[in-house]
């Protein structure tokens, strides 16, 4: 009976103990099947617990001698099926100390795997993975960028206008608001514009700021400086990196920011893209102007070259025919065919009143036959020479259309001369005027604090670019693996 105590003394205090326990009484066997829920007693089983399951255990490994009389009983016992329980519930002091660590240790290892970095990664969704993995890991590798290995930048701005000595006048119609052309300074504007961007205006800034030296110091950050041995292609694509000139199309202004390493750089900077602009403006106008008066020269030069060809073709024609105005000429050979033609007929009329009253062999109608056929003679001849006759010859209606087409072309050489003497004279005065002047509305400004980088900006951007490309690389996944079928 003592044992059968200390048996349900380990029964009541530990539960786990319960289906270890040894029960001498064969009658009482049956019932130890009943409990088939005491294997997970170990896994509820609090630190608590585990304290007060000890005691238990001591009284075990005092009392080892009444075990072996509870597997004779045991095995005594008509209950078989109680055999397998007893010898597996059998548990030494050994055994059962490993039970009680088996039972602790696991909860400390999960308790530590809990609070470990491993452990709530692993607990993330893979959405979760890949946003932290491709955008958040990018925008705080940005943001680290920028505020602490980016070099800060100074930015300096000016800002100028092209204006034009004779502007362009503007439409009021409907079609000229709608269909707006670019006024004669916007279109100056961009050539300064275009010219600000190419790679000469920096080789020029280089040669006298030394602006590689300053852009490629070693002591910046790598990714904002320029290269220590750029090429060509280099310097360009940095200086129009750093340097942004925009322009108003409605007013033609022009906004030059440039960015530099220090105030004073920057600055300079600004106040030689000026100096430049200006020098393109007057290099504009002087070409224009050299152009305009070489064009007028040319022209005059080709007018008086025309006016001493027609001037010697007259003179040709003058010494040819031996007459200096073929046109006045047949003006008065007209008029003498009109008084022999007047002259005929006055003749006419008397030698038919001669013969009214005399005989044809009389002297006067003989001295009036006379004159009528030397009148008629002369009145022919008169009109050969002036549109020539069946024999042939040279006629002086002839002569006056050689002559009408020389004076023609005299007077046009002429004129082109006098013309192109105006446009001459014009362009020189034109010239002493400039047609179009650079005109700076705002100084190089000197920058008193770093104005770049912009680390929130630049970092909300980022954040957003890298998720929308995120979402697209998904989205174009999901859409492969809906048509693949996987």
């Amino acid at each position: 009976m003592p044992n059968e105590a200390n048996a349900n003394e380990k029964s009541l205090v530990s539960e786990p103990q319960s289906a270890t326990s040894v029960k001498p009484d064969a009658s009482k066997a049956p019932t130890t099947p009943a409990k088939p829920a005491a294997p997970k007693a170990p896994a509820t089983t609090t630190p608590a617990k585990s304290a007060t399951t000890q005691p238990p255990v001591r009284a075990a490994q005092a009392m080892p001698a009444p075990v072996a009389p509870a597997k004779t009983t045991a095995s005594k016992a008509p209950a078989k099926p109680a055999e397998p329980k007893v010898q597996t519930s059998a548990a030494t002091p050994e055994s059962t100390a490993s039970k009680e660590q088996a039972v602790v240790v696991p909860q400390e290892q999960v308790a530590g795997n809990l609070s470990g970095g491993s452990s709530w990664w692993s607990r993330r969704s893979t959405f979760e993975k890949e946003v932290g993995l491709f955008v958040l890991l990018p925008t705080l590798l940005t943001f680290g960028y920028c505020a602490f290995v980016a070099s800060p930048m100074y930015v300096s701005e000016t800002k100028f206008a092209v204006r034009n000595a004779v502007e362009q006048s503007v439409g009021i119609d409907i079609a000229s608001q709608l269909f707006k052309s670019a006024s004669t300074s916007v279109q100056d504007a961009r050539i300064v514009d275009a010219y600000l961007r190419s790679p000469d205006v920096f080789e020029k800034l280089d040669a006298e700021l030394q602006l590689t030296q300053h852009y490629s110091d070693t002591n910046r950050d790598w990714v904002s400086r320029l290269a220590s041995s750029p090429t060509l292609w280099d310097k360009e694509s940095f200086w129009q990196r750093v340097a942004q000139p925009k322009i108003d199309v409605d007013s033609g202004i022009v906004t030059f920011t440039v960015r530099a390493y220090t105030p004073d750089m920057a600055q300079n900077i600004a106040a030689g893209i000026l100096r430049q602009g200006e020098t393109l403006i007057n290099e504009m106008n002087e070409r224009s102007r050299n152009d305009a008066i070489r064009l007028a020269e040319s022209e005059v030069k080709v007018a008086q070259e025309r006016i001493v060809k027609a001037q010697k073709a007259l003179e040709a024609f003058r010494d040819e025919h031996k007459e200096l105005d073929p046109k006045a000429t047949a003006t008065g050979l007209q008029s003498l065919v009109f008084e022999l033609e007047g002259e005929r007929s006055k003749v006419k009329a008397e030698l038919a009143e001669a013969r009214s009253y005399m005989k044809s062999t009389a002297p006067q109608v003989k001295a009036l036959e006379k004159r009528l056929a030397a009148v008629e003679s002369q009145l022919n001849a008169e009109k050969a020479r002036i549109a020539g006759n069946p024999a042939g010859g040279s006629a002086i209606n002839s002569w006056v259309s050689q002559y009408e087409n020389l004076m023609i072309e005299s007077e046009f050489a002429q004129k082109q001369l006098t013309t192109a003497m105006s446009a001459y004279e014009q362009a020189r005065s034109m010239a002493l005027a400039k047609s179009r002047y650079l005109v700076a509305i705002q100084q190089p400004t000197l920058p008193d604090e770093s104005r770049y980088p912009r680390t929130w900006v630049f970092t909300l951007c980022a954040f957003f670019g890298f998720f929308l490309i995120y979402g697209l690389v998904r989205l174009i996944v999901a859409s492969i693996r809906e048509h693949a079928g996987f």
